[in-house]
């Protein structure tokens, strides 16, 4: 059996979204999931609202969006106060070592390797090893209705909700 390159290539699945002729105010989003994020899901819709809040325990962001066949898609991105030290802590420890071996690696007329070293950081969060949200536990949900995102998210997050899905999001006023 031959076959053509062309109609195999056809026929292959493919995970590229048509994002052609999009409803008002949606497009292409991709949210990041798993521990640690390193994963990702993506879809057409767009955001509705955000809230972030920070407890004893840790902090959490939380994002809601509709999507294009009108479900709602809670993302959640939770990081845990002890989880967080723990992993600073080895963050902090990895970079002094590596600064131990770029001071050792220079001399008293050569700095090179030490300001090498130095170039490599460009904020607290990465000096911490934690990059752009790259830390903690990043969930997606989806649900069909606004009774049932009412018990998954704070009520202040799903009044906001609520009012953008059940009203016009733009009002021509006669008056």
């Amino acid at each position: 059996m031959d076959f053509d390159k062309a109609e195999f290539d056809k026929e292959a699945p493919t995970t590229d979204l048509v994002v052609d002729s999009l409803p008002e105010g949606m497009s292409e989003i991709t949210l990041r999931v798993g521990p640690g994020g390193g994963r990702s899901q993506r879809f057409v819709g767009r955001q509705l609202s955000q809230a972030h809040r920070v407890t004893a325990e840790g902090s959490e962001t939380i994002h809601v969006y509709q999507s294009r066949k009108g479900k709602l898609v809670v993302h959640r991105h939770i990081i845990d106060w002890n989880d967080f030290a723990t992993a600073t802590k080895h963050a902090a420890q990895e970079k002094r070592d590596e600064f131990l071996v770029a001071k050792n690696n220079s001399d008293s007329s050569d700095y090179s390797p030490i300001v090498n070293w130095a170039k490599g950081f460009k904020n607290w969060r990465e000096m911490l090893g934690l990059n752009e949200d790259g830390y903690g536990d990043f969930t997606l949900e989806i649900v069909d209705s606004l009774g049932e995102l009412r018990d998954r998210v704070p009520a202040k997050v799903y009044r906001i909700v609520a009012d953008v899905v059940e009203n016009p999001s733009t009002q021509v006023l006669d008056i």
